[in-house]
């Protein structure tokens, strides 16, 4: 944990005004406010794709604090005085909720450029933005002083596993509507 401290204290020398208020915005767009673009924008470009979204969103944010809970790890600066506390977060450490809720965005974001969008740029330029989106937003954590690396990893790979299962069950949902929808028709179509 000492490597990970030094991370944090790397950072933190280098902080000045603005890397403070920027970081501090960045963290922003990791949490609430974030979900609510996120869950606008999809709902306008794909609407049964948006509740999809908004549910697997709910259930990393439930399952991120189950975690938190269990794991119970301090915030960097509760257990090292070196490290300032300068997003203001309190609770638990890991996993980054943040960090999961960023994931998750990102990869709903992404997956929806790639099968719903028209232009090559659109699939190839959006997912490499929401893979940079979510690396600011690891960063700012970090350089906040509220979580450690492996905290971040951690909220990463557990928005990652939730997103994953989201987009399979949306699909799925989908899938099985489509083939009830053709079984309907043709039975309706069989009755004339």
């Amino acid at each position: 944990m000492k490597f990970e401290a030094n991370i944090i204290e790397f950072l933190q020398a280098g902080s000045n005004d603005f890397w403070l208020y920027f970081f501090k915005i960045v963290t922003l767009f990791g949490s609430w406010l974030g979900f609510a673009l996120a869950l606008l924008l999809i709902y306008f470009k794909k609407k049964s794709f948006s509740y999809a979204f908004f549910v697997t969103f709910g259930c990393g944010v439930g399952i991120n604090f189950v975690f938190k809970n269990i794991i119970m790890r301090p915030r960097p600066f509760v257990t090292w005085d070196t490290i300032m506390n300068l997003g203001g977060s309190s609770g638990y450490s890991m996993p980054s909720g943040h960090s999961c809720s960023a994931m998750i965005i990102a990869v709903f974001i992404g997956y929806m450029a790639i099968k719903y969008g028209k232009s090559k740029w659109t699939k190839v330029c959006v997912p490499i933005i929401m893979t940079l989106y979510f690396a600011l937003i690891a960063l700012s954590r970090i350089f906040l002083g509220v979580h450690y690396l492996t905290d971040v990893i951690a909220g990463g790979c557990e928005g990652l596993i939730v997103a994953i299962i989201g987009i399979l069950l949306y699909n799925l949902v989908m899938k099985k509507r489509k083939t009830n929808g053709k079984t309907n028709q043709t039975e309706s179509d069989n009755n004339k």
